[in-house]
C-alpha cells in the first residue's frame, strides 16, 4: 500500500468499507490510482437518519435532547437539522439527524420515533456514503487527502471529470481437504493443498514432496496458509476469486489459520475475511478487496438467462459449468478419494496436484467469462463488485432507486412489516394476456414483439409509487385500465431512470454493431437489459421498498390492453392471429403480402405512446403448435416450434428444452419437430421415432443419452415419498460413492435400469449405470414427448407404435 503527504488522486473506487476509531463510525475507502491502491479513511462523515414529524409542535432542539445510556455511555445525536424531502409525491419537513456511530443509529432512531415515522434509519452506512458523495465503485473517482497520523485522510472527494482508466488485478484459488469422512471437518481435517493463478503466476502449494514445477513444498500447513496469505499481500489483488469458496474454501481456511495459529489476514490493511449473510446468501467480505464467489455469478447469470452457454450446464459444479462455458473437459479426481491419494504414491499425488492447479485454471476460464457483465453491473447500480456478485436483480434495482432517490432529493422508503409482507404476498396481481393457439401446422407466419414492453410502459404512463394519484386531485393524468390515475410529471424516478437505461442501451447496442467483438459493449448491453427487465417485477415484489400494488397491476392492464389491441388491429388488417402471449403476437400471412406485413406494424406504431414499439421479429415459413389438454393444460402456455426463412428453428416449451427428460427424448422431439417444419412429412416423423424405438429394443443407446436430470430441493431425509432420483442417491450414500453433504441440493443425472421391480427400485446415478430398461424409455420418455406433437396431426399412440394407415400432411 502506498502512502504520501498531500495527495490529488484520479482513479477507480475498488471497495468502500467502515471502521471503528474510539466512539466514531469513519469511512475507509481503497481507491487505485495508476496502478497503487491507496487507502483513504473519511472522518468527516457521518450516519445519520430522518425523522417524519408527527406534529408541527415537534423541534429540532426536543430531540437534540433526547439522550440515551448504554454500556459505553451517553447517547444522543450529533446534529439535528430541519430538511424537506419528497415523500409520496409531496414535498415533506422532515429532520435530519446525524450520529458518530452507526451502532447509535438503531436504537437512537426507534427511540426518538416517539415524535415521528423514522426514514432511511436501516440504509448500510457505506452504502450511505457512496450514494451521499455521488461516486461509484469502479467508475473514475477524484479525491484530495492530507497524511495525519500515519494515515490519508479526506479533504474531498467525488467523481472525476472524466473517464478513469485502471485494470483490477485478480487471483483465483482452490483449496485440497483430507477428508477420511467423505465430508472434511475443519476442526480436524488439514488443508493439504492450495492451487492459485492470476493469468500469469500460477502455483500449487503443499507439504509434501512432489515433483512438479509449479508445486511449492511448505513445512506444514501453517507454513502453507502463511506463504498463501504473502503471497496475496505482496502481489496486492484487487479481486480475490473462488468457486463455492464463500461457503467453502474461505470459511476452511478461517477455521484452520485459527487452528494452526496461521495468519490468514488476506484483507487490505491486515484485514480478516469475514463472513456475512446476504439475504438468502452466503457472503465473505475480504476488506479492501473484491471477493468474487463464481459459483454465485453463474447461477445468477443462469437465473435471468443472460448466456445460452451457461444454460446448458445441467449442475453448477466446476466442472459442468467449465464444460459448458469451454467446451472443454476438466481434469477431474473424485472428491471421497482425494484423502487416499494423499496417502498414496508419489505418483498418486502429483496427479493429485496436477488436478488442484486444474481448478483453479478453470477458475481463471470462468472468471474472464463472467466477470466482465458482474463490472457492469457494478458500475450501472452504483455498488461495489463483492456486493453485485452475490445480489439479486431486485437488490440491484433497489440500490439503484436509492441513489436516484437522493438525487430527487426523495426519501428512500422504508422495508415493508411482516404484516406487509404478508399481505401482499396473498393478494397476487393479475399477471399478462394470453391467446391461446389452435393446435396444428401453419405456413407463412410473421412474429410481431414489443420492445421492452413493461419498461416502455412504466415511461410512456410514468408509472411510479410517487406519481399516483389518490382521491379527487385536478391534474394532468395517465388512466390504467385499472382506473388507476398517474400524474404526467413530473417524471417518477422509476420511469426516469428507466429512460435513461434504456436511451443508452440503444446507444450501445449502435457501437456493438460496428464493433461486435467489444466485449465490454457487449456485457454492458445485457447488464443494462438486466436490471431493466427487473423493475416491473420489483414494484410488485412483496419485500420491495418501492412496492406499489397499483403501479405494478397497472403495468401489466397497459400489456394485455395493447397487446389486445394489436389482436384486434392484425385481423382488421386480414392476417389470422395464431398465438399471444405477453408482449408478442404471431399472425398467419393469409395470403398477405410482407409489405402489407410492415404498413401493419407501421399503423400499430403510430398508435402508441412514446417509447412504446412493436418491432419484427422475423418472418416464418412454417410452424408447430400443440394444444393442452388435460393434465397438461396447466403446463407452459407457450408450446410452439418455428421456422426462419433462414432456416432457424425457435423452439418454446416443448420437453428439449427442459432438463428433466433424457436426452433421448429430447433429441428425438426435435428430430421430428425439424421434419414437421422443413419437410411437412408425417411418414418420415413417425420412422425417426420407429428407428429410435428400435435402437432402445436392441440396447444401442449410449446410457449417458437416458439419463433424467433433476434436483433435490430438499434435505435427503426429509422427503416423504421416495422418487427416482432420491432412491438413487440414497444407493450411492450406502455404497459410500457419494457423500450425504455433497448431495443435498444437488442437481442429479439419473437412469431407470432393468434391476428392480418400480420405477424407484430400478433407478442408479448415471455413473453407476450398466444398463437401462428400454420398455420405461419407450413408453414414459420418447413416445409421450413425441406424441405431443404428432397427436395434433391425427397419430395415435398405436398407429405410432406401427399400426393404421399414413398420410401426408401438405
Amino acid at each position: 500500500m502506498a502512502h504520501a503527504t498531500g495527495l490529488d488522486l484520479r482513479g477507480i473506487l475498488v471497495d468502500v468499507d467502515y471502521v471503528t476509531s474510539g466512539n466514531r463510525s469513519v469511512i475507509r475507502l481503497v481507491l487505485k490510482s495508476n496502478g497503487v491502491a491507496y487507502t483513504l479513511l473519511d472522518y468527516s462523515f457521518r450516519p445519520y437518519f430522518f425523522i417524519v414529524p408527527k406534529s408541527e409542535s415537534v423541534t429540532a432542539e426536543q430531540m437534540a435532547g433526547v439522550q440515551l445510556q448504554d454500556s459505553e455511555g451517553a447517547v444522543r445525536a450529533y446534529a439535528v437539522e430541519a430538511v424537506e424531502l419528497s415523500l409520496k409525491g409531496s414535498l415533506t419537513k422532515a429532520f435530519k439527524v446525524t450520529v458518530e456511530s452507526t451502532r447509535e443509529v438503531p436504537r437512537l432512531s426507534e427511540l426518538l420515533s416517539e415524535f415521528g415515522e423514522r426514514y432511511e434509519y436501516d440504509i448500510l452506512f457505506w452504502k450511505r456514503y457512496v450514494i451521499d458523495k455521488r461516486i461509484s465503485p469502479l467508475y473514475g473517482v477524484a479525491a484530495r487527502a492530507h497524511e495525519g497520523e500515519g494515515e490519508l485522510q479526506i479533504d474531498s472527494i467525488g467523481p472525476s471529470d472524466g473517464p478513469v482508466s485502471e485494470i483490477l488485478s485478480h487471483l483465483c484459488f482452490d483449496i485440497e481437504t483430507y477428508n477420511p469422512l467423505t465430508a472434511p471437518r475443519p476442526d480436524t481435517d488439514p488443508v493439504i493443498m492450495i492451487s492459485y493463478t492470476d493469468g500469469k503466476d500460477s502455483a500449487v502449494l503443499t507439504t509434501k514432496n512432489i515433483k512438479r514445477k509449479f508445486v511449492r513444498v511448505l513445512d506444514d500447513e501453517k507454513a502453507m496458509i502463511n506463504s498463501f496469505t504473502e503471497h496475496i499481500r505482496k502481489n496486492d489483488y484487487d479481486v480475490i476469486s473462488g468457486y463455492n469458496s464463500s461457503n467453502f474454501d474461505i470459511p476452511y481456511l478461517l477455521k484452520r489459520a485459527g487452528a494452526t495459529k496461521a495468519d490468514f489476514r488476506i484483507g487490505r490493511n491486515d484485514g480478516l475475511p469475514k463472513q456475512e449473510h446476504h439475504g438468502m446468501l452466503e457472503m465473505v467480505k475480504i476488506p479492501g478487496r473484491s471477493n468474487v464467489d463464481v459459483y454465485n455469478v453463474a447461477k445468477f447469470v443462469s437465473i435471468v438467462g443472460a448466456s445460452e452457454k451457461v444454460l446448458k450446464a445441467s449442475r453448477f459444479t466446476l466442472k459442468e459449468v467449465y464444460a459448458a462455458i469451454t467446451g472443454d473437459t476438466k481434469r477431474m479426481v473424485e472428491r471421497q478419494n482425494i484423502w487416499q491419494i494423499w496417502d498414496g504414491s508419489d505418483a498418486e499425488r502429483e496427479e493429485l496436484a496436477d488436478y488442484s492447479l486444474a481448478d483453479s485454471l478453470a477458475l481463471e476460464e470462468l472468471y474472464k467469462f463472467f466477470v466482465p457483465l458482474e463490472v457492469e453491473i457494478s458500475k450501472i447500480v452504483g455498488t461495489t463488485l463483492s456486493e453485485a456478485c452475490i445480489s439479486t436483480t431486485g437488490q440491484l434495482v433497489e440500490h439503484l432507486l436509492m441513489r436516484n432517490a437522493f438525487e430527487n432529493n426523495e426519501f428512500t422508503p422504508n422495508k415493508p412489516t411482516e404484516r406487509e409482507i404478508t399481505w401482499r404476498n396473498s393478494n397476487p396481481i393479475e399477471g399478462a394476456y394470453v391467446k391461446t393457439p389452435e393446435a396444428g401446422i401453419y405456413k407463412d407466419i410473421v412474429v410481431f414483439d414489443f420492445r421492452g414492453l413493461y419498461p416502455s410502459i412504466i415511461i410512456a404512463y410514468n408509472i411510479d409509487p410517487s406519481t399516483l394519484v389518490r382521491g379527487a386531485q385536478e391534474g394532468d393524468f395517465h388512466v390504467s385500465p385499472t382506473k388507476a390515475r398517474f400524474r404526467k410529471g413530473p417524471i417518477g424516478i422509476v420511469p426516469k431512470v428507466l429512460k435513461i437505461m434504456i436511451n443508452e442501451r440503444s446507444e450501445i447496442k449502435k457501437a456493438f454493431k460496428k464493433d461486435p467483438d467489444n466485449k465490454v459493449l457487449a456485457a454492458r448491453s445485457t447488464a443494462l437489459k438486466i436490471i431493466a427487465n427487473s423493475f416491473y417485477g420489483y414494484l410488485g415484489y412483496a419485500r420491495s421498498r418501492w412496492y406499489s400494488r397499483e403501479s405494478a397491476e397497472s403495468v401489466t392492464a397497459f400489456g394485455r390492453e395493447h397487446i389486445t389491441n394489436t389482436i384486434e388491429s392484425a385481423e382488421k388488417h386480414g392476417f389470422k392471429v395464431l398465438y399471444a402471449d405477453t408482449d408478442s403476437c404471431m399472425v398467419q400471412m393469409n395470403g398477405k403480402t410482407k409489405k402489407e406485413a410492415l404498413a401493419f406494424q407501421a399503423d400499430v406504431n403510430r398508435s402508441l405512446p412514446s417509447p412504446m414499439e412493436l418491432e419484427l421479429e422475423d418472418f416464418y415459413t412454417s410452424g408447430v403448435f400443440v394444444g393442452k389438454r388435460g393434465a397438461d393444460s396447466k403446463g407452459a402456455k407457450k408450446k410452439y416450434a418455428l421456422l426462419s426463412e433462414s432456416g432457424r428453428i425457435k423452439i418454446r416449451g416443448f420437453e428439449l428444452v427442459r432438463r428433466d427428460w433424457s436426452a433421448i427424448s429430447r433429441n428425438t422431439q426435435r428430430a421430428v419437430l425439424e421434419t414437421i417444419l422443413k419437410e411437412g412429412s408425417k411418414e418420415k416423423a413417425m420412422a425417426i421415432v420407429k428407428e429410435v424405438v428400435k435402437n432402445l429394443r436392441e440396447g444401442t443407446v449410449p446410457i449417458k443419452d437416458l439419463s433424467i436430470q433433476t434436483q433435490l430441493r430438499k434435505k435427503i431425509d426429509s422427503y416423504d415419498a421416495k422418487s427416482p432420483e432420491l432412491a438413487a442417491v440414497k444407493k450411492a450414500i450406502e455404497r459410500k460413492q457419494k457423500i450425504k453433504e455433497d448431495m443435498e441440493g444437488a442437481t442429479v443425472n439419473y437412469v431407470i435400469t432393468r434391476h428392480g421391480n418400480t420405477i424407484s427400485e430400478k433407478s442408479e446415478l448415471e455413473e453407476f449405470a450398466k444398463d437401462y430398461d428400454p420398455e420405461y424409455y419407450i413408453n414414459h420418455q420418447v413416445i409421450p414427448s413425441t406424441l405431443k406433437i404428432l397427436k395434433e396431426l391425427g397419430v395415435s399412440e398405436e398407429e405410432l407404435k406401427g399400426l393404421g394407415s399414413q398420410k401426408k400432411l401438405f
